[in-house]
């Protein structure tokens, strides 16, 4: 039987099967059914009408058995699948695991034949979409992986190493930060992930939800001395089979957590907190983390540990239908270390961590709520899917609306079913329909009954909570109260203790610590005594080829002279200054007159007056960077030797030469220093 076209009937489903024959361009048998199950529509039609048909009756689904009868290729349905904006539902499973339609058809009782001619398959593949049965198939889009490296190694260590590296770090961060720009500009979705050094950025990645070919066209390849951009896809075009809300199996429904980047991790709950799954891999791409989650269910929730989303997060939650989570706040390394050693489970990697703390967090916050529903439930004689009532819940029906739904759908499928199976007879018809309206009406009033005694346990429920908040609000004041009163016993306490203190014992502490300030002075005094001697130990007993360093706190005569009384200011040596500022031209004329060989300083603020009688003088001033060798300028005495000496001076004249001059003299250095080993041979040869 065939009806008209009601306009205000929608989601219209279109049930297909082919005819054996010409695979060209192949026949089907077309059958259309609206939401009550009533056939609209049923012919013959050739692929080339197929999509003239879905437009003119708003086709919301289309149902098959094997999706490759509809286009030999993933291409082909792809491009199907975008033209038409269809759902497009394998009735018999998903791809590679199918099950046979003769059989699915006598599990639901819609043919108990072991053969179907194409018009009953192409009804029975239309009724199982209605019934929610099948696996919808779904379109993945490439994504492209961008990354931005340094091309050079920074080399052995020292000052050009941090040189290069603050300049690669440098050209990398605005790089990234170029790339990123770019991409807002052109609309592509993306997520960015960036490792961090000493300087800035050491690396960054860039996973772009879009084709190869649009990323290219926007965002280049280079290849330079300090930095290279690289870009490769990431996944290709592919289609998935994802179930439908109901299976022939059904599966649980779980909440996952994620944690994207080169490294993903991913963990898997159920609705009551149970961890089924915890695991990570490279590249794990958004196609292989859909399917490895359908092994062992549905996600309903799907989670995050930071407060924004990603947007590999956000993408794998519109693929899958289910709903995104992410905390308000950050959390931190402590946290989560703790919640993951209450579990008592073991972690492999931080990834994993992270992934099973976003799960934790999802289910913590509705574990209350899925609680409150399985006392509900717990209260009702009907035998119901628990895990349902609560998806539909994390959606945003109440309580008492999705119970209500979910009893309406099992007692409508009852009455369908059992019209179904009306025979033709008229007065068995008569006496059936009279025990469906009495059956309909006992399973409404048991509705009823039940839909009331939720609505007393949710009251229930409420008062208890209120008297819940209240209690807690009264411990909270007698825990505050409690604190009060041990803070005013305690000083109480300490105030009794105070007045028990005789003279005698303030007279001994007095004493006491009178002792110890001086016990501690003469320590400072003995230690301070024990350097002194070292330190002329040191110079005492040197090495002729060494030179003293000996450290002037500051720059005034009363210094120079504290100096001179305690270790002798001698020609040759060299003084390091560790306050240049405050002295003028006679102060420096003090350590001149001692026949000083030069003047170390961290900063020169030597005054105009000193530095020019300092280079009147021919005395250098040097910067610990003149030094290839560490020195310890913290002690009073150090030494170096003639060589380090020489070295400092020549990086000192480098440095203060324009560069055109400090390169000459480097290279009239070198060749003196040839000349000077050419000699040498010469001499050795004679």
């Amino acid at each position: 039987m065939v009806h008209r076209l009601n306009k205000r009937q929608i989601d219209l489903i279109l049930g297909l099967d082919i005819f054996p024959g010409d695979r060209q361009n192949p026949t089907y048998a077309a059958v259309i059914l609206n939401k009550a199950g009533l056939r609209i529509f049923e012919n013959k039609i050739k692929r080339t009408e197929l999509i003239s048909l879905i437009n003119k009756y708003r086709i919301k689904t289309v149902a098959i058995d094997n999706i490759f009868e509809l286009f030999p290729t993933t291409r082909e349905i792809m491009d199907f699948i975008r033209k038409t904006r269809v759902r497009l539902i394998q009735v018999t499973g998903p791809l590679g695991k199918e099950t046979k339609l003769t059989h699915l058809a006598r599990i639901h009782g819609l043919s108990y034949q072991s053969k179907l001619s194409p018009s009953k398959a192409a009804e029975i593949c239309a009724r199982l979409a209605l019934m929610g049965i099948g696996s919808e198939i779904k379109i993945f889009e490439d994504i492209t992986e961008i990354t931005v490296t340094r091309s050079r190694s920074l080399g052995e260590g020292g000052q050009h190493q941090s040189k290069y590296a603050r300049v690669i770090a440098s050209v990398i961060q605005s790089a990234t930060r170029e790339i990123s720009d770019i991409l807002n500009e052109n609309g592509l979705k993306y997520d960015l992930y960036y490792r961090e050094g000493d300087f800035g950025l050491k690396s960054a990645k860039f996973i772009v939800y879009a084709p190869y070919e649009t990323v290219k066209k926007v965002v280049t390849k280079y290849h330079g001395d300090l930095f290279r951009i690289d870009l490769k896809p990431l996944e290709t075009k592919r289609i998935m089979s994802l179930p439908t809300d109901r299976t022939i199996f059904p599966k649980k429904l779980l909440i996952c957590g994620i944690d994207p980047g080169e490294t993903t991790g991913l963990a898997v709950l159920d609705l009551t907190g149970k961890v089924i799954f915890v695991g990570s891999r490279k590249n794990f791409g958004l196609t292989s983390i859909v399917e490895k989650i359908y092994e062992f269910g549905k996600p309903v929730i799907i989670a995050t540990d930071v407060p924004k989303m990603p947007q590999f997060v956000e993408r794998l939650c519109s693929k899958t239908g289910a709903i995104c989570y992410n905390p308000r706040h950050p959390i931190s390394i402590a946290e989560k270390n703790e919640m993951i050693r209450q579990l008592n489970l073991e972690i492999s990697n931080s990834h994993e961590r992270d992934a099973l703390i976003a799960a934790l967090m999802a289910y913590k916050k509705y574990k209350n709520l899925f609680q409150k529903i399985d006392s509900v439930l717990s209260y009702i004689p009907i035998k119901i899917n628990g895990d349902e009532i609560k998806k539909e819940v994390i959606q945003g029906k109440s309580i008492r609306d999705a119970i209500r739904r979910y009893l309406e759908r099992g007692l409508s499928h009852l009455l369908q079913s059992q019209l179904e199976n009306l025979g033709t007879e008229t007065n068995k018809q008569i006496t059936i329909q009279q025990k469906l309206i009495q059956e309909r009406e006992r399973l409404r009033q048991k509705l009823s009954n039940a839909i009331s005694k939720i609505k007393q346990l949710e009251e229930k429920i409420s008062e208890l909570e209120k008297e819940l908040k209240e209690k807690n609000i009264e411990i909270e004041k007698l825990k505050d109260l409690i604190i009060k009163k041990e803070k005013i016993w305690q000083r109480k306490i300490n105030e009794k203790i105070e007045e028990l203190k005789d003279d005698y014992i303030k007279e001994i502490e007095q004493k006491l610590s009178e002792y110890q300030g001086i016990i501690s002075a003469q320590r400072n005094r003995i230690a301070r005594m024990e350097r002194y001697i070292v330190n002329l130990k040191s110079l005492l007993y040197r090495d002729k080829d060494k030179i003293p360093i000996k450290r002037l706190i500051k720059f005034t005569r009363e210094e120079i002279e504290k100096l001179n009384d305690m270790y002798g200011i001698l020609p040759g040596d060299i003084i390091y200054v560790e306050d240049p500022s405050g002295g003028g031209k006679k102060t420096a004329q003090l350590l001149i007159n001692k026949g000083i060989r030069a003047i170390i300083v961290r900063e020169n603020k030597f005054s105009n007056e000193s530095l020019e009688a300092f280079e009147l003088s021919n005395i250098p001033i040097l910067l610990r960077e003149d030094f290839e060798a560490k020195i310890d300028l913290e002690s009073d005495i150090e030494f170096v030797t003639l060589g380090q000496f020489n070295i400092a001076l020549k990086n000192m004249k480098l440095r203060t030469l324009p560069e055109d001059e400090a390169i000459s003299f480097e290279i009239e250095a070198i060749l003196d220093e040839w000349r000077k080993k050419r000699l040498e041979d010469v001499i050795e040869d004679e």
